[in-house]
């Protein structure tokens, strides 16, 4: 799959990767953003790691 990181401030962008490794991104770089998201919107931080894994998701038209 190919991702691109939708939190601005990040520059992160692979092409051909698992979702798991973009994941481990996730987790490893943005975890207190996610977990104030998770806090704000009142939901658990599963699910916003499901909604920002999709919403990074990039599809390319070959």
């Amino acid at each position: 799959m190919n991702f691109n990181c939708v939190f601005p401030s990040c520059s992160f962008k692979r092409n051909g990767i698992e979702e798991e490794e973009f994941l481990n991104h996730l987790k490893k770089e943005h975890h207190s953003e996610m977990l104030d998201i998770s806090k704000k919107e009142n939901l658990p931080i599963s699910m916003i790691e499901m909604i920002t894994s999709s919403n990074s998701k990039v599809f390319i038209n070959s």
